[in-house]
């Protein structure tokens, strides 16, 4: 087998800043829904990244499917299953079942599909989600069973000009199908029929493409093309691309959902660790912030309910309590991945690793 690649921790703080602004953008959605500050948008970057990394970290010549799986389930199988029993024994159990609005059972079944992660996947799933950010779990392991051990075997397309536009279109595509058809009410534990069939499948296609788009983009830093090299020598112009879009949504010029048009070119670049944003994005505050990304991404929307249950809602705060609760929160998403996600992760893989060892 040969050795494992080194980490590109540009990534990793990457993965860290995506985290922040999903949370940012649910806590927005939630509480401050005339205060824009902040989309959940990010989460495009992750299905992006993800597309990356895997095909950064595996190899067509070396897999074992079996240590595959077991290291993708280790990674996000414990915490989301430890969120999806806490948001349904404190939320929609005791507040939410209802005889005309969410019958119980819906909400077993419901339940039973979000404990096998296939609640996102149409003509089996519903739509409905708990834990509000675990929807994007679902297409993750949709992506990992699927899609990648499809993506693994094939080769990208040789033209530099050909995986451009692959990616053009891959990431525009996504963007007019959540445009056109997101419908935001399927994800809330109810009987719920969507105006457009197409909106069960915007979740799908929107992880599919953009996780795609990161297997070509790894092909264009795999072979150093064109344009890796106009990426790299231009991230200063892409992240002020990304402030700007940012501006114009702020404005109500775009969609803020624009954004994911520029995720695969923005990881691109990241992969550059000579670069400023890079040298930022590897520093050791944004590292961590990537190594519990995952904790931040799943207990947060759990928290913010938690928090405004003992604070109330934020009209009401002082100016004091907004360090206090970003204080907490800061604890408990440590706290949930060196308790709950860090050891759950090691005690699955162990047995596997121990396995390879014997067998060596």
């Amino acid at each position: 087998m040969k050795p494992s690649r080194p980490e590109l921790r540009a990534l990793t703080g990457l993965r860290g800043m995506a985290a922040i602004c999903v949370a940012l953008g649910h806590f927005q959605q939630l509480y401050l829904t005339n205060a824009p500050f902040m989309w959940d948008n990010a989460v495009d970057l992750f299905f992006c990244l993800s597309g990356f990394t895997l095909s950064y970290v595996y190899r067509p010549e070396d897999i074992r499917f079996s240590h595959y799986l077991t290291a993708r389930i280790a990674r996000i199988y414990p915490l989301y299953f430890v969120t999806l029993v806490i948001v349904g024994g404190a939320i929609v159990w005791p507040l939410q079942i209802d005889s005309t609005t969410y019958p119980v059972g819906h909400a077993l079944s419901d339940f039973l599909l979000q404990v096998l992660m296939l609640n996102s996947w149409p003509l089996i799933g519903s739509g409905v989600h708990w834990n509000s950010p675990a929807w994007s779990v679902s297409v993750e392991w949709f992506c990992y069973v699927l899609l990648f051990p499809l993506l693994l075997f094939q080769k990208a397309p040789r033209s530099t000009a050909i995986r451009l536009l692959c990616i053009v279109l891959l990431s525009a595509t996504a963007y007019s199908l959540f445009v056109r058809h997101f419908d935001s009410n399927l994800f809330i534990p109810m009987l719920y029929e969507p105006k457009s069939q197409w909106s069960y499948w915007v979740d799908l296609f929107r992880g599919v493409f953009s996780f795609t788009a990161g297997w070509i983009v790894f092909s264009c830093y795999d072979r150093r093309d064109a344009l890796y090299t106009f990426c790299t020598k231009s991230s200063a112009l892409l992240w002020s691309s990304v402030v700007l879009l940012i501006a114009l949504a702020y404005c109500d010029r775009i969609n803020s959902q624009a954004l994911m048009l520029l995720y695969p070119f923005v990881v691109l670049a990241a992969t550059d660790q000579t670069s400023v944003a890079s040298r930022l994005l590897g520093s050791r505050p944004l590292h961590f912030l990537g190594l519990i990304s995952y904790s931040i991404y799943m207990t947060h929307y759990v928290l913010f309910i938690g928090v405004v249950a003992v604070f109330g809602l934020p009209a009401t705060w002082k100016l004091s309590i907004y360090p206090l609760v970003a204080g907490i929160c800061l604890a408990m998403f440590i706290g949930s991945y060196l308790v709950i996600e860090r050891p759950a992760r090691d005690a699955i893989r162990r047995p596997r690793c121990m396995h390879v060892i014997g067998a060596s």
